[in-house]
C-alpha cells in the first residue's frame, strides 16, 4: 500500500468472495452507525454477515478487512461489490451520521490510494443512480441506491462530491483552489461551539444563535473562524467575505430578515386610529388572510396587539405594490 495510510492492521473476514469477478473502477462509502475503533471493528467483521474491503476508526487509523481482489459483502449488491472497493467509516450513531476530521482526513488519502493503485484517473460524482456501471461518466456509488437503507448517511452522502474534489487534487488531476473566505450564520438554538480543533478539540466559547461568523478554512466539515473551529453542519452560509453585492442579497434571509423586518416596522410607528390601518385589516378579513370573524370583530381583538396590526399592514402595503389589492369603485 503507497505511504498515504501509514497506520493499519489486517484482520481478513471469512465474509467475502474470492476472487472478485470484475476490475475494480468504483468506491463505495459507507458509515458504521458508531464511533468505533479499528480493533471494535475487525472483531464486528469476524462474527458479523457482512464485511467491507477497508474500515476507518474514530482516531483515523485503518483496518484491512478483505483484500481488494476479493469481493466484500457491503452494499446490498454483489454486482457492485466485485467492481467496488468498500470503505467503512465510524461516525455518529444518530442523524446525520457525520464522520470526524479524523476520519475525514484518513478517507480522502485512502481513496486517492485506491484510485492509484486501480489506475482510476479520476473520482466522479453526479449522485445520479441511473448512472450504476458508466464509470467514464459516475465511478462513486452509495448502498442506499441498493437496499432500504440510509448509508451513508447524509452527511456523508451530501459530501460525496467534496470529496470526490479532494481526491481529485491529490491525484493531481485538478489543481488545488485557494480557498475563498465567506461568512456564514449560526443556526443552533442553544448556541454553537468554538473548539481548539475539529470535532474533539476543547470548547473555547459558544456563539449564540444568529452570529454572523467569517470561515477562512475548512477541514473535513469544520470551519475555522480565526478563534477557533465550529461544525458547519450549523452555519448557513451567507456569501463571499469580498463580495458585498452578493452579501446584502443573501443576508436577506432567515434570522437576519427578521431582524431588519422589526426594525422597519418599529419606524413606521403605525397606529390603531390610522384610516391605512383600517383599511388594511379590512384587506385581512376580505382576502382570507384572517379568517373567522369580521372586520369589526377583529377591530375589537386587536385593539391593543401593535405588533400585529402593523405586520397586516406590511403585507397589506407589499400585496398592494404587487397589484393584489383590488381598486375600489370611487377610486376608477
Amino acid at each position: 500500500m503507497a505511504n498515504r495510510i501509514k497506520n493499519w492492521i489486517t484482520k481478513i473476514s471469512s465474509f467475502r468472495n474470492s476472487p472478485r469477478n470484475h476490475a475494480v473502477d468504483t468506491i463505495t462509502i459507507h458509515c458504521v452507525v458508531g464511533q468505533m475503533g479499528v480493533e471494535s471493528l475487525c472483531s464486528h467483521f469476524q462474527v458479523a454477515n457482512c464485511s467491507c474491503n477497508w474500515a476507518i476508526g474514530f482516531d483515523g487509523r485503518v483496518a484491512e478487512i478483505v483484500p481488494e481482489g476479493d469481493r466484500s459483502w457491503c452494499s446490498s449488491s454483489p454486482a457492485n461489490d466485485h467492481r467496488a472497493v468498500t470503505i467503512e467509516c465510524a461516525s455518529d450513531a444518530f442523524y446525520p451520521y457525520a464522520i470526524n476530521a479524523n476520519v475525514w482526513n484518513t478517507l480522502i488519502g485512502l481513496c486517492a490510494d485506491i484510485c492509484q493503485r486501480h489506475n482510476i484517473k479520476e473520482l466522479k460524482w453526479m449522485g445520479d443512480k441511473g448512472l450504476i456501471g458508466q464509470v467514464g461518466l459516475q465511478n462513486m456509488t452509495a448502498h442506499r441506491w441498493f437496499a432500504n437503507k440510509s448509508c451513508p448517511g447524509d452527511y456523508i452522502y451530501n459530501r460525496l462530491g467534496q470529496i470526490a474534489k479532494e481526491v481529485n487534487q491529490k491525484l493531481g488531476g485538478a489543481p488545488a483552489v485557494p480557498f475563498k473566505a465567506y461568512q456564514g450564520q449560526v443556526n443552533a438554538t442553544d448556541g454553537l461551539n468554538c473548539r481548539t480543533s475539529p470535532a474533539n478539540g476543547t470548547v473555547l466559547k459558544a456563539y449564540p444563535d444568529g452570529t454572523v461568523l467569517t470561515i477562512t478554512q475548512e477541514n473535513g466539515g469544520w470551519g475555522y473562524t480565526g478563534e477557533g473551529w465550529v461544525c458547519l453542519d450549523y452555519i448557513n452560509k451567507i456569501a463571499s467575505a469580498k463580495d458585498p453585492a452578493e452579501k446584502e442579497e443573501s443576508i436577506m434571509e432567515g434570522k437576519q430578515f427578521k431582524k431588519l423586518f422589526d426594525e422597519m416596522r418599529q419606524q413606521w410607528h403605525d397606529n390603531d386610529a390610522s384610516k391605512y390601518s383600517k383599511e388594511a385589516r379590512q384587506w385581512a378579513v376580505d382576502s382570507g388572510l384572517v379568517v373567522g370573524g369580521s372586520a369589526e370583530e377583529f377591530n375589537g381583538m386587536w385593539e391593543d396587539l401593535m405588533t400585529r396590526e402593523q405586520l397586516v399592514t406590511v403585507l397589506y402595503r407589499f400585496a398592494k405594490m404587487m397589484g393584489a389589492v383590488p381598486t375600489s369603485d370611487s377610486s376608477k
